[in-house]
């Protein structure tokens, strides 16, 4: 459960076509009791109307991804660091499988866009940001202005 104080996370969403027994349990022999810092792993199985393609273009990355792969870190005491090295760690074990990042679930700043569109939703918004918001006024941290991956 939650502290029944105010505190900060940090965490990663990965999104997978799929997951193997032998990727998921390195995952949680990185992240488990031995991990340098507590880390909460949420697996969600994805699929249904989310794989359907829209009628019309939109920002939704990865829809044929059948988990998300969730981790969370609590900062306090925690080095952002060290989150970030753990966590590329788990991406690395599911890297076989992996389509991107969750951009709801992928904490930090912009410099960490990568992943988190396919190039061809990558370039369209771009496109419209420069056509509609030439100062990329509404991008925010993750503003699709950018050539990032």
């Amino acid at each position: 459960s939650d502290p029944p104080f105010p505190h900060a996370y940090y965490g990663e969403g990965l999104m997978l076509r799929e997951l193997d027994a032998g990727s998921a349990a390195r995952v949680l022999e990185l992240t488990g009791p031995g991990a340098p810092m507590m880390t909460v792993v949420q697996l969600n199985h994805l699929g249904g109307a989310l794989t359907s393609p829209p009628p019309v273009d939109n920002a939704v990355p990865h829809r044929e991804a059948g988990f998300l792969l969730r981790l969370l870190a609590m900062t306090a005491g925690t080095d952002v660091a060290a989150a970030r090295d753990l966590f590329s760690k788990a991406a690395a074990e599911t890297a076989p499988h992996g389509l991107g990042r969750a951009l709801n679930f992928s904490f930090g700043g912009g410099d960490r866009t990568g992943g988190l569109h396919g190039p061809g939703t990558r370039e369209r918004l771009a496109g419209l940001v420069s056509r509609h918001d030439p100062a990329s006024l509404f991008g925010g941290a993750y503003g699709a202005g950018g050539d990032a991956g």
